[in-house]
């Protein structure tokens, strides 16, 4: 069984940064119901998978994952002996510290484009290959626990956004 983290304590923003999100507005309280309700991650235990929009802070216990980290995590910085999430590319990045033992797919990282190196990543693969600019959009088959999964990329329909 899948097993899923819900959003029970995510608001929706009241104010707009710019015209590319007008469709909030145009939401219904069913689908703001909905969309809080969807999970942060999904973990796949038959594949020894976590899927997660941007990242997990290595060495933090699932559980105990902070929102803003999965949701917009790009980097990892280093407090003592332990790290913490950062919103920036400038800051290291944050695959090579994954530990496992799941494998962790994650997105949300376009300037570093597809980190699926398994030797300097061998439990975390980006599939961000910036879709919403127009580039590309990639995914993983996983095929078994374990074993590489056989990436596929297109290209975009088109330009979503100039963000």
């Amino acid at each position: 069984m899948n097993e899923v983290r819900s959003k029970t304590d995510a608001k929706p923003s009241a104010q707009l940064k710019d015209e590319s999100k007008e469709w909030v507005k145009d939401l219904q309280p069913a689908d703001v119901e909905y969309l809080q309700n969807l999970p942060y991650t999904i973990r796949v235990p038959s594949y020894n998978v976590i899927i997660v929009h941007a990242g997990l802070v290595p060495g933090v216990p699932l559980d105990s994952q902070q929102p803003i980290d999965m949701t917009s995590m790009r980097g990892v910085k280093m407090r003592g002996h332990e790290y913490t999430g950062s919103h920036v590319n400038a800051d290291g990045p944050w695959a090579h510290a994954w530990t496992g033992p799941e494998h962790l797919y994650f997105g949300h990282n376009a300037k570093r484009g597809l980190q699926a190196d398994w030797l300097k990543h061998p439990f975390a693969t980006g599939l961000d290959t910036a879709c919403v600019k127009g580039h590309r959009l990639t995914g993983a088959v996983v095929r078994s626990a374990g074993q590489k999964p056989v990436l596929i990329s297109v290209p975009a329909k088109q330009i979503y956004s100039s963000d």
